[in-house]
Formats: C-alpha cells, structure tokens, sequence
C-alpha cells in the first residue's frame, strides 16, 4: 500500500518538474505542444460566458415569424 502512495505522489511532482524543466528549457516547443493547446481548450470552454457578459452573443429565436423573402 505504500508503494502506492509513493507513486501516486512521486509521478505527478515528477512531470511537473518534467514540464516546469521543458518550458524554461524549450519555452517556443513547450508552447506549441502544451501552452497552445490548453488556451485554446480554456478559451473554448468559457466562451459563452465571456460572450454573452459582454454582449457579443443573443439568443436564437425558437421560431421565426418571417417568411423569406420579405423584409422585416
């Protein structure tokens, strides 16, 4: 059980350092493999949220009153 425990805490401090060595070692590789990636992933996943609080989004309307064609 203690093995375990030695691995679950030795793996994950391991590839922190791994990543933290990479980035100050290689910083335009780390950032197109890693850093880009989970920006994009961040950006992606709070856009409604930052579009509708800054207006940039509406709601789609269920049904639509106008025929085609005509104005209005």
């Amino acid at each position: 059980m203690t093995d375990l425990w030695v691995w679950g805490l030795l793996a994950p401090a391991s590839v922190a350092v791994g990543l933290w060595v990479w980035q100050r070692m290689h910083p335009v590789s780390f950032w197109y493999l890693v850093g880009f990636p989970l920006r994009m992933l961040m950006i992606y996943g709070t856009w409604r949220s930052v579009a509708s609080g800054c207006g940039l989004s509406r709601r789609k309307r269920r049904w639509r009153w106008t025929f085609p064609g005509l104005g209005g």
